[in-house]
């Protein structure tokens, strides 16, 4: 029995510096947001990536990125633990489906959502009503819920065609298969360019009230509350000495 003990210490004196030294280990979904987050065909970089950085240096905690079709990100973070967001808007609907790191911005501070359209010619026929229009959004787009309940406070029934990324919202519109696309000013203008389509052939159109609390670093909700607690921590102490603020402003610069 004596012999049984002491192998039984050994055991588990061997196993605890393993799991002393075992990382924490997260995986952040990003998408192309300059200049929160620049994906290249070798980097991904940005400001939101630095944060992350610094704020996991020197911690037991690491962090693997990846550049993944955002409808799929957004899955996925509801179904596994360690999912982080780079770039989530807080809204009422996610509001406990996540949980919010750090704020990167403000509502007030984000640009208006409108309806985008195809530019209309004499020829053409008078705008569709908003009863009868489709729209098309990504699966998931935290915009989905600001236009079905401004269409449902007119007494209509949103026609949205939801789809797995960016770029098909785009094709869409450019040919003809929805009336219209939804987003802010076009900040990102390469981004229409870049699939071949003229940038001067469309319109802003109506304007969609915006109720977003603002853009967000987020984890999946089914993350151990602990480590939660540990990454919001070094975030919070990272925006309060104002490092957060300096890596924004530096990489707004840059990309100018």
């Amino acid at each position: 029995m004596k012999y049984i003990l002491t192998l039984s210490i050994f055991y588990l004196a061997t196993l605890m510096p393993l799991h002393s030294l075992a990382k924490d280990e997260l995986i952040a979904y990003v998408e192309n947001l300059p200049p929160s987050v620049i994906v290249s065909e070798d980097n991904i970089s940005g400001a939101v990536i630095d944060i992350l950085t610094e704020a996991l240096r020197h911690s037991d905690i690491s962090i693997e990125y990846q550049n993944i079709n955002w409808s799929r990100a957004l899955y996925e973070s509801k179904n596994k633990p360690n999912v982080v967001l780079t770039g989530l808007n807080r809204t009422l609907e996610r509001e406990k489906q996540f949980y919010w790191l750090l704020q990167l911005s403000k509502a007030t501070e984000r640009q208006d959502i409108y309806l985008w359209q195809l530019k209309k010619t004499q020829a053409d026929e008078k705008q569709k009503s908003l009863n009868d229009a489709v729209v098309a959004m990504v699966q998931g787009d935290h915009k989905i819920q600001y236009y079905r309940d401004y269409i449902e406070s007119l007494g209509f029934k949103a026609n949205i065609y939801e789809v797995g990324s960016r770029e098909q919202v785009i094709h869409m519109l450019f040919k003809g298969r929805v009336d219209y696309i939804l987003g802010g000013e076009l900040n990102r203008p390469w981004h229409v360019e870049a699939l071949g389509y003229d940038l001067a052939m469309i319109e802003r159109g109506l304007k969609i009230p915006n109720t977003s609390k603002g853009l967000y670093i987020a984890i999946s909700r089914d993350t151990d509350i602990r480590l939660v607690h540990k990454i919001e921590g070094r975030l919070v102490e990272l925006a309060r000495t104002g490092r957060v603020s300096e890596i924004m402003a530096a990489w707004s610069k840059k990309i100018k």
